[in-house]
């Protein structure tokens, strides 16, 4: 007896990669504020940074999408790594520059929405 081959389930349409950049940042946006008023969320702002990061690197790899924009996306995570090493600070500019990420990103779509 054979059996029919089963279908080709299709491919998920779903980026996970893009969907946890997106709830790494915009946790880390929120979260963000709160580092400046009680201590444990300065090491969870910075891990959702390097979240956000790698999640970034990796679509932007797989979709062949880098361009030089991106390496000023870069900059919260490197004052994440200034601000371990020592200038609080650092901390600070991870915090502003993500800002000035997240006003671009809506800036875009709502750009995008009006093309359409």
């Amino acid at each position: 007896m054979t059996s029919a081959p089963e279908p080709e389930r299709p491919a998920s349409k779903i980026d996970w990669g893009a969907v946890t950049h997106a709830v790494a940042g915009l946790s880390a946006v929120i979260v963000g504020g709160l580092m400046y008023v009680v201590p444990w969320a300065q090491s969870v702002f910075s891990v959702l940074m390097v979240v956000a990061a790698i999640a970034a690197i990796y679509f932007s790899w797989k979709h062949s999408a880098w361009v030089t924009g991106h390496w000023f996306a870069m900059l919260p995570v490197i004052g994440v790594v200034l601000g371990y090493l020592g200038w609080q600070w650092g901390f600070s500019l991870a915090y502003v520059t993500l800002w000035l990420a997240f006003v671009h990103f809506i800036i875009r779509g709502l750009q995008s929405l009006r093309a359409t």
